[in-house]
């Protein structure tokens, strides 16, 4: 019996924009997208971002909690015009995250209730975290997860075999009592190696609650 799901966060729940975060770090004369996205060398973990880009390997350390939020955007205020304010950088930074759409926070509220477990699952950093416990949950984050883990704590990312291992022992669940959402096919593929039951939704739309409803018992 499927009793517990766990949410991925940005582009499911989060609606976000690595567009938008790329065009203002551009703005401030930093050649963003190469900075945060691979074609090339990336990161031990060979995390993914937003849509299954691969993240490039400054990225994937600071996803992974390796580097600090000072080491991270020191680094990017470094490739900026002279004159470049700290806190335009964080700005810049946090453009990348859009809102949390209350519907989507009331159904996991209501999936709680109803008794299931909920959890969430992403590949996210300090700095973007810290601005959405402050900005995005009108409650505490407790009242819409049973337990949050993130990369940043993890130490492990996305699509990464072992972060969905660590999850399910951390937990207790089995994975085929589990459900797993996600907009990024190459993390659904991961999940469902290990028996995970998937739900791949499109990024930062309002999926019908019932597309998750269907996999639950």
């Amino acid at each position: 019996m499927v009793k517990t799901v766990i949410f991925d966060l940005g582009g499911v729940l989060l609606d976000i924009d690595m567009g938008r975060c790329i065009k203002e770090l551009e703005a401030l004369g930093l050649d963003a997208k190469s900075w945060m996205t691979s074609k090339g060398e990336r990161g031990a973990a060979g995390g993914t971002l937003c849509e299954g880009a691969a993240a490039s390997k400054v990225m994937d350390q600071y996803q992974m909690g390796q580097i600090s939020t000072k080491q991270f955007l020191g680094e990017a205020l470094k490739g900026c015009r002279p004159g470049t304010t700290w806190q335009q950088v964080v700005d810049a930074w946090n453009a990348w995250l859009i809102c949390i759409p209350i519907e989507k926070l009331e159904m996991l509220k209501r999936l709680r209730k109803e008794g299931y477990k909920v959890y969430m699952l992403s590949n996210t950093n300090e700095e973007h975290w810290r601005f959405m416990e402050e900005n995005m949950f009108p409650e505490p984050v407790s009242s819409y997860f049973d337990e949050v883990f993130m990369s940043q704590l993890l130490g492990m990312a996305k699509p990464d075999l072992r972060v969905f291992e660590y999850v399910l022992k951390k937990i207790g669940k089995k994975a085929e009592n589990c459900l797993y959402v996600d907009d990024t096919i190459i993390n659904c593929e991961a999940a469902a190696r290990l028996g995970l039951h998937t739900c791949k939704v499109e990024p930062n739309t309002m999926w019908e609650e019932e597309k998750i409803r269907m996999h639950l018992d």
